[in-house]
């Protein structure tokens, strides 16, 4: 499948997810799309490595996931959220 096919079935897969539940990470234009369950917030500074993953529940990883942005759960909504998109068809 072409790389573009993949990007446009994941933007249409978190645009129908948004659209199901409303304002949350899947639907803010600060979120970025990693895997189905859970993305990066670019609104904030990058983080320590330990500290990306916290929001997810994960706790002494193995591997160290080094330094980046706050990784978070899709239908998470915090006081950032932001969404100037049009509206999905």
């Amino acid at each position: 499948m072409p790389a573009g096919l993949t990007l446009n079935a994941r933007q249409r897969a978190v645009d129908a997810f948004y659209a199901e539940h409303g304002p949350c990470c899947a639907g803010c234009d600060w979120w970025r799309y990693v895997n189905s369950v859970a993305g990066e917030c670019t609104r904030t500074v990058p983080v320590a490595g330990p500290q990306r993953f916290a929001m997810l529940g994960i706790e002494g990883a193995s591997l160290d996931p080094g330094a980046g942005h706050i990784m978070t759960p899709r239908d998470h909504l915090c006081g950032e959220f932001k969404d100037e998109s049009p509206c999905p068809d």
